[in-house]
């Protein structure tokens, strides 16, 4: 099988050739079709993340080790199952169709028995911890992760539910509550969604279908070309951040609809959440999200006074990763737009996601 490793930061990946691994007991090898290129996987590169007011290794964690194949939204078709798989009422079998669920746990705490294993101290995460999807094979420990697909749906929209898909959906279900209190009190409610990429896509289509009709949907970016397309896809409102305008000004610009019952931060800089903040109305959430790193700078009274709320999202469940396939496949909700390469490339897409150019989810297409 071939893979791309991270051997050393910043460095390009080393592509090269092994053998195809057996499946684990419990387990299943996945033969890779899709693997979507992820922000977080420039971090990897990177090896370092910001924790607001300081920068933090990935091999900081004596589980994390290089070499690593990362990649870590990965769909395909199941090649090998393991001897002792749960049988079930419907067990995989080999050519199953599957879109994976990389946010793996330790199977033995209180989070994981409850089906919180992306958020387990003891995280062994596919792409991370574990090999991921930078690889034409990968090994899925337990047959569970392995998440049957319907018919109607393509394995290169399948490979961004595990992350992408998944975050989205995990944030506006999080937002949920206080739009629903807000048309309780109101009879309507005002959501906005920072950041028009990949993400902020998926979250207006996500809101426009669980939310109700009286729920006002308004996207800010910094790109026109973003918030063109995020109205195409359903965005009742849009507000163009230029780096250029003040924060004054992009507030104001925001709240012309007034105050926002909840707000999903897909950036989430310390320019951003506290734009944020101020454009919370009485009782509003802000839902944080992006990685982008910074500190927040808002008033602790003004949350108390006015009844506001901070939440963060890590992904989601596997739980929710299925309900958001279920959904995806009753609705036909439109993927946001994606640019194909071979694996040989990918090193070159991180330079391009760096650098802001990527048009789309970079997208690694194992047919190529």
């Amino acid at each position: 099988m071939k893979r791309a490793q991270i051997v050393k930061p910043y460095e390009p990946l080393v592509v090269d050739t092994v053998a195809i691994p057996e499946p684990p007991p419990k387990g299943v090898v996945v033969k890779t079709s899709y693997s979507g290129v992820c922000h977080t996987d420039l971090h990897q590169w990177d090896n370092e993340i910001s924790e607001g007011s300081n920068l933090v290794q990935f091999i900081d964690n004596p589980d994390y080790k290089l070499p690593v194949v990362p990649g870590h939204e990965m769909s395909g078709i199941v090649h090998s199952v393991g001897s002792q798989q749960d049988q079930g009422d419907d067990p995989l079998k080999v050519g199953d169709r599957v879109a994976l669920y990389p946010w793996i746990g330790c199977g033995k705490c209180g989070f994981c028995n409850n089906g919180d294993s992306n958020i387990c101290a003891k995280n062994l995460w596919l792409g991370f911890m574990l090999p991921g999807g930078y690889a034409s094979y990968i090994i899925v420990p337990e047959s569970k992760f392995a998440v049957k697909l319907p018919d109607s749906i393509p394995l290169d929209v399948a490979c961004m539910f595990s992350c992408s898909g998944l975050t989205t959906y995990s944030a506006v279900v999080t937002a949920r509550p206080a739009v629903e209190k807000a048309i309780v009190r109101k009879g309507k409610a005002n959501l906005l969604i920072i950041g028009a990429g990949g993400l902020g896509l998926w979250s207006t289509q996500i809101a426009k279908h669980l939310f109700k009709v009286s729920t006002i949907i308004t996207v800010a970016d910094v790109n026109e070309e973003k918030l063109k397309v995020a109205r195409e896809r359903g965005a009742h409102e849009t507000v163009c951040w230029d780096p250029s305008v003040s924060d004054g000004n992009a507030i104001q610009e925001a709240m012309k609809i007034g105050g926002y019952d909840a707000i999903i931060d897909y950036v989430n800089t310390t320019k951003t959440t506290n734009r944020a903040f101020h454009c919370l109305g009485m009782g509003g959430l802000l839902v944080m999200v992006g990685l982008f790193g910074g500190q927040a700078q808002y008033s602790l009274p003004k949350m108390v006074f006015c009844g506001k709320g901070v939440q963060g999202v890590i992904v989601g469940t596997l739980q929710s990763m299925k309900d958001m396939i279920k959904l995806v496949a009753d609705e036909k909700l439109i993927s946001p737009p994606m640019k194909y390469l071979k694996l040989e490339d990918v090193t070159e897409t991180l330079k391009i996601l760096r650098e802001g150019k990527m048009t789309g989810r970079g997208v690694i297409d194992f047919n190529l």
